[in-house]
């Protein structure tokens, strides 16, 4: 009976080291596969290279990049600096405002207001308004329509902001529409009849900023949060810069690479927005793959492939679906949006039929010098896959 008893404390003992041992081979396998993954991968050293190079050259402390494949994150990559005076790091958590990238996403707002049918997408925007109204002129401003104002094509003016330095009060919404911004001093007005020509407009997503807080009774930082934001999982992602924000934030670098105070902004929709690397890159994969359990009723999947399609009319200055650019670089056609602000650069490029990406967001006033040679290394890439998909 003893030998018994110590017979099976043997075998459940040696069960249980062969059980922990598979469980760490698996472990230890998986994260092998990963650095085996970022290792091998050509495109992951070029960038790496890449990016130490053109960072140090162009007075860009840090990059954070992402690359998409087959609609999900294949690697994310981290260089340089959030900030030089204490050699903090760049990692997957620290934070970037991304400029004019803005507006991609503050479009998914705009757009579930659609959804929930607060607002048609081809009405008057100005019947919905009350605390302020565009001024009459020549041009039909009955014609100013959200679908309009988010492709660029509804003759409005002021194309972008310059934000103010943190810590300096804000404008409210309509003070900056009636023009008494710094940068300026333009009222948000029609210079076109719309839809008759494309034009970018910051003014636009400004005003359609203004028509979100009138039909929800909301700030549209808080919207944001609640309603986009959270329920997607982007859980860094913010219009305001909060202390948590700013605890993970990049420093962000002017042209000569000095330090210089956060951009704040009125014009959130247009400008503010501050996210990480990781919380883009999975915006990225959604705007791809438009899975209905990760959108979580944020938007519908149809809906998206509406906004990812070309209105018209466009031009040899621009084309954009609702939010969505088309970009021509290098002769080749992806859709998404590039940002700047002082002190900071970003671009998102997408390539819908391969469900490739790339995001890259950098903390430095040159930083179109950095991310531009790593979106032609990423091109080369997606030009053969296309090549050999065909």
């Amino acid at each position: 009976m003893g030998n018994n008893v110590h017979l099976k404390s043997f075998f459940s003992l040696t069960l249980l080291i062969v059980c922990l041992g598979m469980i760490f081979s698996c472990s230890t396998t998986r994260h092998s596969q990963n650095s085996i993954l970022h290792t091998t991968d050509p495109m992951y050293e070029e960038i790496e290279t890449l990016g130490n190079e053109l960072t140090v050259k162009n007075n860009v402390p840090g990059v954070a990049v992402a690359v998409i494949r087959d609609g999900k994150i294949a690697w994310i990559q981290s260089i340089g600096y959030a900030d030089l005076a204490s050699k903090k790091p760049v990692t997957s958590e620290t934070i970037f405002n991304i400029g004019s990238i803005s507006k991609l996403i503050s479009a998914w707002g705009f757009m579930q207001l659609t959804e929930k049918d607060l607002v048609k997408l081809d009405d008057p925007v100005d019947q919905y308004l009350t605390r302020w109204h565009l001024p009459e002129s020549e041009f039909n401003r009955s014609k100013v329509t959200l679908r309009r104002i988010l492709s660029h094509t509804a003759g409005l003016s002021v194309h972008g902001y310059g934000g103010s330095d943190q810590g300096i009060p804000l404008l409210s919404l309509e003070e900056s529409l009636n023009g008494k911004t710094k940068r300026n001093g333009e009222t948000v007005h029609l210079i076109s009849e719309p839809g008759t020509k494309w034009e970018y407009s910051g003014g636009g997503y400004t005003l359609a900023q203004l028509l979100l807080e009138e039909r929800t009774n909301q700030s549209f930082a808080t919207y944001m949060k609640n309603n986009i934001f959270l329920p997607l999982g982007m859980k860094h992602t913010n219009y305001e810069w909060t202390a948590e924000m700013m605890a993970n934030s990049a420093t962000a670098y002017d042209e000569n690479g000095n330090p210089i105070k956060n951009r704040i902004f009125t014009e959130k929709a247009a400008a503010g927005l501050q996210t990480t690397i990781k919380d883009l890159a999975h915006f990225a994969e959604l705007s791809i793959i438009r899975n209905p359990k990760q959108l979580n009723k944020v938007l519908k999947p149809e809906t998206i492939k509406l906004m990812e399609t070309p209105v018209l009319p466009s031009s040899n200055e621009g084309e954009s679906g609702l939010g969505y650019r088309f970009m021509n670089y290098e002769g080749f056609r992806t859709i998404g949006h590039t940002g700047e602000n002082v002190g900071w650069s970003a671009a998102l490029f997408l390539d819908l039929p391969t469900k490739s990406g790339i995001i890259v967001l950098c903390n430095g006033s040159n930083g179109d010098r950095v991310w531009f040679p790593i979106y032609q290394s990423w091109l080369k890439t997606v030009k053969t896959k296309n090549k050999f998909s065909k």
